[in-house]
């Protein structure tokens, strides 16, 4: 009776070490491309179009006078994102990034410092905006 209780536990023991093992094969996040799509495109999908607009949009909803805000936009570049490595680490967006200077008055009018800022996009849609000009997140494509 005794071993049956053995045999039983170390039975439990190794199956749950054995599901705790990844599966092997590609990974679901890798998308093949289509017939006739570069691979850049198949990836990271077709730059933004009027990207300066959408930002000045979607900032209008962000922030205080952004009515009268001066921006200063870098050209999209490609860039992805990671999970974080509580998450596992892998690829968690992948799209197209455009540095943005924010510089809005105060209430006096006077400019105020800018502020600088990532926003991301996939296929011309704005996905989130990052504080900052880098994130250990984010890696930029050259």
């Amino acid at each position: 009776m005794n071993s049956i209780f053995k045999y039983m536990g170390a039975v439990g023991i190794s199956a749950l070490f054995v599901g705790c093992v990844p599966a092997q094969g590609p990974s679901p996040s890798i998308k093949t491309p289509t017939l006739g799509t570069p691979i850049g495109i198949a990836e990271y999908g077709y730059p933004p179009q009027s990207y300066q607009n959408k930002i000045k949009n979607y900032f209008s909803n962000k922030i205080k006078r952004a009515d009268r805000a001066n921006y200063v936009f870098s050209k999209p570049q490609k860039a992805y994102k990671r999970k974080g490595l509580a998450y596992g680490g892998d690829v968690d967006w992948k799209g197209w990034l455009v540095d943005v200077d924010v510089s809005i008055p105060s209430r006096t009018g006077r400019m105020q410092k800018s502020k600088p800022y990532m926003v991301l996009f996939k296929d011309s849609v704005i996905v989130e905006e990052i504080l900052g000009r880098t994130h250990k997140l984010i890696t930029k494509v050259k």
